[in-house]
């Protein structure tokens, strides 16, 4: 989605506070529930008549102004049949629109309207795979009130720092149908898309693609951009007001000798101004930042067209595929959008539920252009990522994973703790876990690559990671994805007989949840004259000793020093009666995982001290709906179980019960 930005913007100056909300995470928060309700009010078993064909093409040609949300125009669409025949073309559109007309493969058609539903007959019924062609004429003012991530779907405003009105869209994540006729399905990308927009000729309209052409038409002019990467249906978009054109190019070193055109759209009185000097400093920074992520993810994945920028006043930017808009700039702002461009255009979430792969990302994109672009960043890579953690531990709970039933709830969808700065969070503990950047920035391009212009889920982001590092996963994710809380460690260290002893006891924020996080830990250890030593312990217990020989008198110990864990620590102190812990067992073992509860799609089994045992599930009548035995761990696809209740029964390999709890399938 959108950033989800840490700052308020006044004037010119983008403040920054510890542990801020993301601002625009709080709009999403504020107004999406409105957009979903009747839509999620369906029965689960309700399939949207507008799934039974696979959108090809829209062509969109309106007419908008910088101070109006009233739009008339028309939308074309092409698609292609996905069910044995199709008798009517369904499609979504607000109820403050007026439909004149709506033609199928060129002729006029009956409609009817239930709610924002319209479905148009389609004459003969056209068969499985054909291609046909809708044209839906249509006008009104779209509604006011919320409903969109920050916003509605369709905005008027004018800037609090310049005074310019514009008018712009923002569909994200189900209020396309607010401004334009459209088929809200994150799994049918439309394989290409153009957008016409005819305005008074004072203004410009910014959009998707390419500006193919501006038409003068009397008082009027038509922008005309084409587009020909596929796009999800909430990132096409239009922003009109009075601007001028700001254009940059980055030269990414694997495009070479071609350059990638960095379109922006600025306030008409802004630039010029030398108030906007701050702000334009911080948009030149965009070349560099395009640069390193597409030397980090691959090449932008839109080159061929542009990136770029559209100014309009909203708390933050959204995403629209190669030309973002926003309210102002700002070297982080303008990285998390600029990495949406692969984090959510290209690939884009398989469904709302699986935001981590857009918002996890684009957060961490953050952290790493303040890691390899110090220079020009303004804020350390190390302060970043601490006040990343900071703000999710400043709660005990809280998971990154989403049910079902949660997409219908903005709070923990659009949540700044959980979703933008754990994502983050987890995406940086991962990277530590496979512990080889030769290895994870090449597996992350792979993925990228491999579900390029498709949609993902969480669940093949991890199949996907898995296999190419060959580091099995299913632990990392139950613990930190569909886990909640995060450990402490309570560190106690000495030295004696030429050995370094080291007692770490840890306990969970969430012990319900998490009973054991299973994670190595870096240890920095000072000495005196001697360079500091890093050492990497695994914590596999509840109770870690160990024994470390080591020469030179140790003067202090760091846990994590480079924070690559959400954890938090007493101490360390040193404890003058630990003694060296060789042939000692002294450790407490947590027994199993069990989670995410609830769960919509998968449940996960760790036994974390024993090889084998058998995994008994049954519904609350008693009846057995899956058995299996697992060795350590297994996955379980639940997600054709019915809603509700089951017992969750683990039994050794002679038959005796070691565990049995309820989870909650919704």
């Amino acid at each position: 989605m959108m950033k989800k930005i840490l700052y308020l913007f006044i004037i010119l100056v983008s403040i920054k506070t510890i542990n801020a909300q993301h601002a625009c995470a709080d709009h999403k928060a504020a107004h999406f529930n409105r957009a979903l309700n009747k839509r999620m009010a369906m029965p689960t078993s309700y399939t949207p008549p507008e799934t039974k064909y696979d959108l090809k093409f829209y062509h969109l040609n309106l007419n908008v102004e910088r101070n109006t949300a009233y739009i008339s125009g028309n939308v074309v669409s092409k698609a292609k049949v996905m069910v044995a025949s199709l008798d009517s073309f369904a499609f979504l559109l607000h109820q403050n629109h007026i439909i004149d007309s709506v033609y199928v493969n060129g002729a006029r058609r009956n409609f009817v309207r239930q709610d924002s539903l319209v479905k148009a007959t389609a004459g003969t019924p056209i068969p499985l795979n054909t291609t046909f062609d809708a044209i839906v004429y249509y006008r009104g003012t779209c509604p006011s009130g919320g409903g969109a991530a920050i916003g509605d779907g369709y905005n008027v405003g004018t800037s609090p720092s310049w005074g310019n009105q514009a008018s712009w869209s923002l569909s994200e994540s189900l209020v396309a149908y607010q401004w334009f006729p459209c088929k809200q399905d994150l799994t049918d990308k439309i394989d290409s898309s153009w957008v016409f927009a005819t305005t008074d000729s004072a203004n410009m309209v910014g959009s998707n693609g390419l500006l193919k052409n501006i038409v003068s038409l009397g008082t009027k002019k038509r922008y005309e951009w084409k587009s020909r990467y596929p796009i999800d249906y909430y990132l096409i978009s239009v922003s009109t007001a009075k601007y001028r054109a700001y254009n940059l190019y980055a030269k990414p070193q694997y495009l070479a000798p071609d350059s990638i055109f960095i379109q922006n759209f600025i306030y008409d009185n802004a630039i010029g101004n030398p108030s906007w000097n701050t702000q334009k400093t911080a948009l030149n920074k965009i070349k560099q930042t395009i640069e390193l992520q597409s030397k980090l993810f691959g090449m932008y994945p839109f080159y061929k067209e542009k990136y770029g920028h559209c100014m309009a006043p909203l708390g933050g930017g959204m995403e629209h595929q190669t030309m973002t808009t926003l309210g102002f700039f700002d070297f982080e702002l303008d990285a998390h959008e600029l990495g949406h461009q692969w984090w959510g255009d290209n690939v884009t979430c398989k469904a709302w539920k699986d935001i981590f792969i857009n918002e996890g990302w684009a957060s961490y994109s953050e952290y790493l252009c303040h890691q390899y672009l110090p220079a020009i960043s303004g804020t350390s890579a190390a302060s970043k990522m601490t006040n990343v953690h900071t703000n999710v531990m400043s709660q005990p709970g809280g998971s990154s994973y989403f049910t079902n039933a949660d997409t219908v709830d903005a709070s923990v969808i659009f949540d700044s703790r959980l979703t933008y700065d754990k994502g983050s969070a987890i995406i940086h503990t991962l990277r530590y876990t496979i512990n080889n950047d030769s290895v994870f920035f090449p597996a992350i391009r792979g993925f990228q690559n491999t579900y390029k212009f498709n949609v993902a889920s969480v669940i093949d982001f991890k199949n996907y990671m898995q296999t190419y590092t060959g580091i099995n996963l299913t632990q990392f994710f139950n613990q930190w994805y569909y886990g909640e809380g995060y450990p402490t460690f309570n560190v106690k260290w000495n030295q004696a007989s030429g050995n370094f002893i080291l007692k770490s006891t840890q306990t969970q924020s969430m012990p319900s949840s998490v009973p054991l996080f299973i994670t190595d830990v870096d240890y920095r250890i000072s000495r005196t004259a001697k360079p500091d030593t890093v050492i990497r312990l695994n914590h596999a217990n509840l109770i870690e000793n160990y024994t470390i020989p080591l020469t030179g008198t140790v003067t202090s110990v760091f846990v994590d020093p480079s924070n690559w864990i959400l954890n938090k620590v007493i101490g360390p102190v040193q404890d003058p009666t630990l003694v060296s812990t060789i042939g000692i067992e002294e450790f407490e073992q947590a027994t199993f995982f069990i989670g995410p509860n609830p769960t919509s799609d998968v449940l996960n089994i760790y036994l974390y001290n024993s090889d084998k045992a058998v995994v008994e599930i049954t519904d609350i009548t008693g009846k057995l709906v899956g058995m299996q035995m697992i060795k350590s761990q297994a996955e379980f696809d639940i997600s054709k179980y019915s809603n509700g209740i089951y017992n969750v029964t683990i039994k050794n390999t002679h038959g005796d019960i070691l565990k049995t709890t309820k989870i909650v399938k919704n």
